[in-house]
């Protein structure tokens, strides 16, 4: 449910955008704030109270079951809205050596100036254990992951998302995607609850701050424009773009299929390991050893890890040939969110030398993916997209393939 504010709207930086009518009067949605139902549906106000009035109880195009009143609608995300920041910067104790694990910044003089932005206290970020009524999508998104992310399913998507012989979905270039990205949440993201555009952009903005490579200014704002793929998936293959719908294939810290999955108790890199005997592979002597189907010293880029935004992104931009970024970007694309590998260390017996550069761009990345996500921080998006424009231009140019 994605239901905006004129003043939201504002502070964020989005300003007015040419959108579709009304899909019941047609009326140009450009002029007004529009009602976006979790099907996808826009309406202009003045039709959906039409519809309540009626006792109507479905979306108008799809008949979707949903509740159509605007007041309750807006009432409704605005209570959620306050619950979940509420929550999100309430007691936090965070996971007991988390910040040394992926090498927090220590103080407001290391390379990074995001530390003085942060909207809580470090230890605070990735707590998985808060009580809180968010947690029960999170937990449930690590439990469906864990057990439906399964050496079939990861083949099957590769399959489902190929470009092999030039075949893609859609042809955008990336500011095109970023606007179809416009009303995903990450259900499986315990600080943020903002649209994925704002979290992309905090994290460039810091890493252009502590004066790193222009490409890895541009990796920080791209990194999880691979969610775009909710866009064909469906909720049966978890990938549902909304706060609240299935996305253990979309986003969540990805782990290797074909092996033993995370066990043991709950450690920094390692969430809610006891759902990994949940998954039929760990039944299957094939996959449940240690090495499953893998040899030792066989190389992270040989390994299959649980599907998402993260490996679609890293199968897209590589099948993109007017895409220059070094191997280093495509590498933090790819494993950024590979926490049982590069911060629990669990996967290291199958690491090759080179594998140990890439682990160290990954670290560095991610102090400014994680320390940066802040709901309280604006972001003047047409005063800044210039500066990533000229970046995207050198490097990622023109309509790419999705």
């Amino acid at each position: 449910l994605v239901v905006p504010t004129r003043e939201k709207s504002t502070r964020l930086g989005w300003g007015p955008r040419k959108m579709s009518g009304c899909a019941v009067c047609l009326s140009d949605l450009s002029l007004e704030e529009p009602i976006s139902l979790k099907c996808g549906h826009r309406f202009c106000v003045k039709c959906l109270k039409s519809c309540a009035a009626y006792d109507h109880l479905k979306c108008p195009t799809c008949r979707q079951p949903h509740e159509l009143d605007p007041d309750e609608l807006r009432a409704r995300f605005e209570a959620y809205r306050t619950s979940y920041r509420s929550w999100r910067e309430g007691g936090a104790k965070g996971c007991v050596g988390e910040v040394d694990a992926v090498s927090a910044p220590k103080s407001e003089a290391s390379s990074s100036e995001k530390v003085k932005n942060q909207c809580k206290e470090t230890e605070a970020f990735r707590d998985y254990e808060v009580e809180h009524d968010r947690k029960d999508v999170v937990t449930r998104h690590y439990r469906d992951m864990r057990a439906n992310q399964t050496v079939a399913f990861v083949r099957r998507m590769h399959q489902k998302y190929t470009f092999t012989d030039g075949a893609c979905r859609e042809l955008m270039t990336i500011r095109e995607a970023f606007d179809k990205l416009d009303t995903y949440v990450d259900s499986s993201d315990p600080d943020l609850g903002l649209p994925n555009f704002i979290h992309c952009l905090q994290t460039a903005e810091a890493i252009r701050r502590a004066g790193h490579p222009d490409w890895l200014v541009l990796t920080g704002l791209i990194h999880d424009m691979g969610k775009l793929m909710f866009l064909w998936g469906t909720p049966e293959d978890g990938q549902q773009g909304t706060a609240d719908g299935p996305q253990w294939a979309l986003g969540g810290d990805t782990f290797v299929v074909g092996c033993a999955l995370p066990g043991g108790p709950p450690r920094p890199g390692v969430v809610f390991p006891e759902f990994s005997e949940l998954n039929p592979d760990m039944r299957d002597p094939r996959y449940n050893t240690e090495c499953g189907m893998y040899e030792p010293g066989c190389g992270i880029d040989n390994l299959l890890f649980a599907y998402g935004h993260d490996e679609y992104l890293y199968q897209a931009l590589t099948a993109n040939p007017q895409c220059t970024l070094p191997k280093a970007a495509l590498d933090i694309i790819r494993y950024h969110s590979a926490y049982p590998w590069h911060t629990a260390r669990i996967y290291d017996h199958f690491m090759a030398d080179q594998d140990y550069a890439t682990l160290e761009w990954v670290l560095e990345f991610n102090k400014f993916d994680l320390y940066t996500k802040d709901e309280g921080n604006p972001l003047d998006i047409d005063e800044l997209w210039p500066y990533y424009q000229q970046l995207v231009d050198k490097y990622i140019p023109g309509k790419l393939k999705w």
